[in-house]
C-alpha cells in the first residue's frame, strides 16, 4: 500500500459516522435546535457534534445566523455526500429487512399541506395506477418537503404556488394543473356591494391562496368581517354551507356542493395559484417524470369536468 492510500484511509477513519449524521439532520432542519428534537438530544449534543466533524475535516460547515445554520460551500459539497450515504444505508435496511418488494422500487412522494388539503385529491390518485412502482405519499410543509427533495429523501414533491427561486436551485419544476378560485356562500346569502354586511372565511395568511384572496378583496374594494382562517379548504367550504358565511376556494374544491346547487358562486377570484411538480434535476428519474406526466394528464381531465 502506499503511502498516499495509507494517509488516506487513516485519514478518513478518523470520521465518525454519529457526526455525520448530526450533520446531515442539522442541514435538512435548518436549525441545531430543531435537529436535536428530530434526534431526541439536547442542542448543545447537536453543536458538539457538529464543531467535532467541522475540526475533523478542517472546513466550516455551516455560517451560524439568528436565522439558524445556512450551509457554506464546503457544506453543500458534503451535504451532497452525506444525502447519497444515508439513501443508499435506508435502502440496505429495505432490502435486507424486505420491507419493499423488490421488484417495485419505491416512489417517495411529498404533497404539501396546502396541494393536500386544498385542492382536489383525485391529483394524486394515477400514482396508485403506477405498476412499476410503490408510490409512498407524505404530507408536509412545501419547505420542510424541498429539503428533503434535495436531500434525497424524496424522488418528488407536489406544492401549491411556485417556490422561490433560492428554494428551488438544483431541482427541475413543471407546471400541473392551475388552481381558479371562486368566492362561494350559499344560495340565501346575499352580500351588499361592498360585503360589509357578511363575514369571510380564508385560508391563512401564509399560503398562496390566502394571497390571492385578499388581492380579490382589495381590487373590488370589498370589506367583508374576517370570521377565521383554516388549512383545510373543505373546512372553509363547510363553514358557507352550515355557517351562513363567504368562502373564498379552489373551484375544484367546491365542485360538488356547486353542482348540487347547496352552494353558488358570488364571484371568480383572479389567481396566481397552481400545482407545481418538482425533482432533482441532478438524478434524474424516470418514474418521478412518468409520476409527474401522470397526474398532468388526470389535473386535465378534471380541469374539462
Amino acid at each position: 500500500m502506499n503511502v498516499n492510500a495509507s494517509g488516506s484511509i487513516a485519514w478518513v477513519m478518523q470520521l465518525n459516522y454519529n457526526h455525520l449524521y448530526y450533520f446531515h439532520i442539522a442541514a435538512v432542519e435548518g436549525t441545531v435546535s430543531a435537529a436535536a428534537i428530530r434526534l431526541g438530544v439536547t442542542a448543545a449534543t447537536v453543536s458538539e457534534q457538529l464543531r467535532s466533524l467541522e475540526r475533523v475535516l478542517g472546513v466550516e460547515l455551516f455560517e451560524r445566523t439568528q436565522a439558524g445554520l445556512k450551509l457554506t460551500d464546503s457544506g453543500r459539497l458534503s451535504f451532497e455526500h452525506t444525502a447519497t450515504m444515508f439513501r443508499l444505508g435506508e435502502r440496505l435496511i429495505e432490502v435486507l429487512g424486505h420491507a419493499i418488494d423488490e421488484s417495485k422500487p419505491t416512489l417517495r412522494v411529498g404533497v404539501s399541506i396546502g396541494v393536500a388539503r386544498s385542492i382536489s385529491a383525485t391529483i394524486v390518485l394515477p400514482l396508485f395506477g403506477m405498476p412499476e412502482c410503490l408510490p409512498v405519499l407524505r404530507t408536509s410543509d412545501t419547505v420542510d418537503l424541498l429539503r428533503d427533495l434535495r436531500a434525497g429523501l424524496l424522488e418528488l414533491v407536489l406544492c401549491e404556488g411556485e417556490p422561490p427561486e433560492s428554494s428551488r436551485r438544483g431541482l427541475e419544476m413543471e407546471l400541473v394543473s392551475t388552481s381558479p378560485m371562486v368566492a362561494i356562500a350559499a344560495p340565501q346569502v346575499k352580500p351588499a356591494a361592498d360585503w360589509q354586511d357578511v363575514s369571510v372565511v380564508l385560508s391563512r395568511a401564509t399560503t398562496s391562496f390566502r394571497k390571492d384572496a385578499d388581492a380579490f378583496l382589495e381590487a373590488h374594494n370589498l370589506k367583508p368581517q374576517l370570521a377565521g382562517e383554516a388549512d383545510d379548504s373543505l373546512v372553509l367550504v363547510e363553514a358557507a354551507l352550515h355557517k351562513g358565511l363567504v368562502a373564498i376556494v379552489p373551484s375544484s374544491i367546491a365542485r360538488e356542493a356547486l353542482e348540487s346547487g347547496r352552494l353558488r358562486v358570488l364571484a371568480h377570484v383572479d389567481s396566481t395559484s397552481a400545482i407545481y411538480a418538482l425533482y432533482r434535476d441532478t438524478t434524474p428519474s424516470a418514474l418521478a417524470r412518468q409520476a409527474v406526466k401522470s397526474i398532468v394528464e388526470q389535473a386535465r381531465a378534471d380541469d374539462s369536468h
